[in-house]
This record gives C-alpha cells, structure tokens and sequence, in this order.
C-alpha cells in the first residue's frame, strides 16, 4: 500500500464506532373510511363547533368546507357577502354532508441488516484526512462529515459504507493546552446520511446526522389531533415512539387542541417548539427541549477577545426587527378579535393568531417577535480549536467596539484538517426580549385542591383520578406555582412535583 500522510493534525486523532449494519424500520399501515352524514346548521353554529361535534376536534373543520364549498359559497352571495371567508359564514338551514373521518393505524418495528464488522470504525479513524461536526442549538440535528483516502478502493468496493448505518465519533486531543495531557471530545451518536467519492485522489466523503435510529421521527407522515395535553407530553410521545430519551428544560406549556397534519414527528414537533419560543434539537439519541429566552439570561462561559480570533466577520440590520407586537388574537369559542399589546411602540409586529387564551396568544406572538430579533446583531468567529464552547450556551466578545457585549452561541463548527483544529462559532448578540404578561390561564372544566402536610402529587392523583399515575396532569396544570413555590424554600427545582407545599391551591384537570 501506497503511504500517504495523514491531513489530521499529529495531536488530534479519531475514534469512529462502525460496523457497517443499518437499522431499518418496518411500518405497517392500515386504513378504514368512516360513513357520511348529514347536518343542518342552527342559529350560532360555526364550522369550528360542528367539527368538534362530529370529529371531536375543531381543527378538521375544513374537511366540511371542502364537502361544501359550492353551497356555503353560493348562500353567503345570497346574503351579500363577496365569499364565506372559508367557511366563516355559514346560515341556518344550509344543510352540510359530514364526510366520514378516515382513520390509520399503524405499527412499527426497528430491524438491523448487514454484517458486523467492527474494524471498519477503526478504518475510518485511520485514514479520515478531514473531520467536522457541527453542534446546532436549535432547529437542526447535529451533523458531522469525514473525509477519508481510498488509494486502494476498497470504501469503493465492498466495504462502501451504507446509508442508515449508525455511526459515533470521538475526538481525541493530546497536548493541546498544555503537554502530556489528553482530552476526549465526543461528538456522539449519528446515522450515515450521506455517501460520496471523487478521484483523483480517491476519496470518501460521509455525512452523518443525530437523528433516532427508528428513521420514521423524520420520514413517516401521520395525522393527529392532540387535545387537552401539553408540549411535554406530546414530546414524551414522539421521544417514546423514536426510542429516544427526551430533555425539556422549560414551563409546562398547556396545549388545548393542534392538529399534527400529514406531518413526520420531527417536523410536527420542531414547529411546536418554534411556535411557542422554545428550542429543540436532536443529539445522542436524545431529543432536548429548552426555553430560548431563559438560556439566553444565563451568565457567560468565558470571554473572546478580538485577539483571539483567526478570522472573524460581524453583521448588523434593524430590518425586520421590532420593539413590539401588536397582537390580535381569537379565540374560536368568541365571534370577535381581541387586540393586545406587547413590548415598546416604534417598529410593531402585526399579528393575528387564533389562541384558547390572551396567555397563550401572547407566547406565540413573543416567540415570533424574538426569534426576528436574534438577527440584529451577528457574528462569525474562527479561533483554536476549543471543544469546551457549545451550542446554547453566552459567551463574551472583547475588542470589536460596538459589536462587544453577551452572545448567545447558535452553531459551534469543530474541524480537523490540514489546517490544524480549529472551532468556528456563529452568535447573535442578545436583545431585552419581549415577555409574556398575562396570567397562565386556568385549566378549563377543572377542580382545585389545596394542599396539606403529608401530600404528594401521586397521592392527589390516586384521589382525583383513582391512579397515581396521572400525577404528571397535575403537576403540567400547576408548574409555574410548584417551581416558584419550591424555590421560595430554597430549593433549585420542584424535581417534577416531588417537592409540594401545604397551602398551594393546585388546578385539578378533568380526567
């Protein structure tokens, strides 16, 4: 065999766990068709309410529409109106057919093809020319690539590696700060994602992404309504289904119904995040779910001065960036909008969002409002490798005049290559963020109960649901109240309603 130099620097070396065999999953899916009926509209009737009626949530309401479009736009001209607005006019005595509701079930199973062989991982490490992994705080999964020599063919031949496969990688750094020292950075756990070759030189180039081994999180579509749950829940469910831990580092936040259309769970669950200014990303078969603007009010890990800094480039805009929301919002139980303002007059975000509640409208026009913002100030550093930087975390810049102050860190690049190690980190500056100020609201059709010495949340719930089991429905009704209380006595956190007070009033949901 040809030698050829390693492009790796001598005092960074890779570890890669390969063994060539993929995990496959196996979806079977069964559907069956509902019948039709028939319904005609009274006084106060709305789409939304007989959808709820028919179909147990109101987020299918325009599967009536569809049904209906010629009648419900033909009598809303009768009575003078240009169009129905989609189905927002409708008159007594229209009658409606009610589609039958499909239904889906489907089950799923995780099965590995291949060979074992786990030597190729120690291949890979042995002749990877160029390695980068890229730690996303939110939005993204975690994704890496290696670039390796194939002098001899034999990635190209038989040993080619197979997409679906998974795949971990260490980065392992000697004598870095100082001598005779060694540090183990590890990257993870991802899946091959991506397969390349070009000659010549021949080489291979794989792309690898964190995501669950069970690729149906990114690539099965489903239909759902989720009613009467929280974001918690419906990311324990999806965590669950991928067979993944889940992380979530924030407020319960209630969800009174949202309809999951035709839609993978990552990507179902990535805009429920979104939507309520929270953060989300998938790493080492984990899925974390964390408050962005709370992450954003932690203290700095360390400072970087100019000095420090290889290469560097800064941004600053105001368009598209706002001091406010002027919000209106409606709740599909009321006919008319409620308008609400946040934040500081000047450059206003108009939004109209539908909301079972001026709290819940105010989380979703805060999280649009500050997700814009994030933009104003940027920046793109290059400085030595630094494994001890990571996504989600502030840092302090130094030395660039008006661009200095706290940055809340968005990408962290590690590479290794013929240029050395090195890290490059993208950062936005952080801004005052706009805050919610109304009230939670109040769970609907609920009992309270006020705590005595010797409660526990699974013995409330023994006692309102006959099981303890459901001690979590009580404790996402009452978050904010157990954690503030919890604090007040010195405590870090409630763990998850273990500790709870004589004297809180807690909201019992309806079972």
């Amino acid at each position: 065999m040809e030698v050829i130099e390693m492009a790796l620097p001598r005092n960074v070396k890779l570890q890669i766990t390969y063994d060539g065999t993929v995990s496959e999953t196996v979806s079977d899916t069964t559907a069956s068709a509902g019948s039709a009926s028939s319904y005609t509209v009274k006084s106060g009737d709305t789409l939304w309410a007989i959808s709820k009626r028919y179909y147990g949530s109101g987020t299918q309401y325009p599967k009536i529409y569809n049904a209906n479009a010629d009648l419900i736009e033909s009598t809303a001209k009768a009575h003078g109106k240009k169009s129905s607005s989609n189905g927002h006019w409708i008159w007594p005595g229209e009658v409606l057919t009610i589609p039958g509701l499909s239904t889906t079930s489907t089950t799923t199973s995780v099965r590995k093809t291949g060979s074992s062989n786990p030597g190729l991982g120690d291949l890979i490490g042995n002749t990877a020319t160029d390695f980068a992994y890229t730690d996303v705080a939110s939005g993204k999964s975690d994704s890496a690539s290696i670039t390796m020599y194939d002098i001899d063919k034999e990635w190209l031949g038989n040993r080619k590696p197979k997409r679906g496969a998974g795949l971990g990688a260490k980065i392992q750094i000697n004598n870095w700060n100082e001598e005779n020292t060694s540090e183990t950075f590890d990257c993870g756990n991802f899946v091959v994602d991506d397969v390349s070759f070009s000659g010549r030189p021949l080489s291979c180039v794989l792309g690898v992404v964190s995501v669950p081994t069970d690729d149906s999180f990114k690539t099965l579509a489903k239909t759902k309504t989720w009613e009467k749950t929280t974001i918690k829940d419906i990311a324990a469910e999806v965590a669950g289904a991928a067979s993944v831990a889940l992380v979530y580092d924030a407020v319960a936040i209630q969800i009174q119904e949202i309809e999951q259309n035709n839609q993978t769970d990552s990507a179902f669950l990535y805009a429920l995040c979104e939507k309520y200014g929270l953060g989300m990303k998938v790493y080492n078969h984990k899925i974390v779910i964390f408050d962005s603007v709370a992450y954003e009010e932690k203290g700095s890990v360390g400072i970087i001065s100019e000095t420090d800094c290889i290469t560097w480039k800064a941004n600053e805009t105001i368009d598209g960036t706002y001091t406010g929301v002027s919000l209106n919002y409606t709740n599909p139980d009321l006919d008319d909008p409620i308008n609400v303002m946040m934040g500081e007059e000047g450059r206003l975000y108009a939004l109209n969002v539908q909301a079972n509640s001026q709290y819940d409208a105010e989380l979703q026009a805060a999280a649009k409002a500050n997700a814009a913002n994030r933009k104003i100030q940027t920046m793109t550093l290059t400085i030595v490798g630094n494994k001890n930087i990571v996504a989600t975390q502030c840092i302090s810049v130094s030395g660039f005049g008006s661009y200095d102050g706290k940055y809340y860190v968005d990408t962290v690049k590690h590479s290794a290559g013929s240029s050395g190690y090195r890290t490059q980190l993208t950062i936005h500056k952080v801004q005052p963020p706009i805050k919610v100020t109304a009230p939670v609201a109040a769970v609907s059709g609920g009992k309270t109960y006020t705590v005595v010495s010797g409660d526990t949340l699974w013995g409330i719930s023994k006692k309102f649901y006959g099981t303890g089991t459901k001690y979590s429905v009580i404790y996402n009704a009452n978050a904010d109240l157990i954690e503030s209380t919890a604090k007040s006595h010195g405590k870090k956190s409630s763990s998850n309603g273990h500790w709870i007070w004589p004297g809180e009033t807690l909201t019992i949901p309806e079972g």
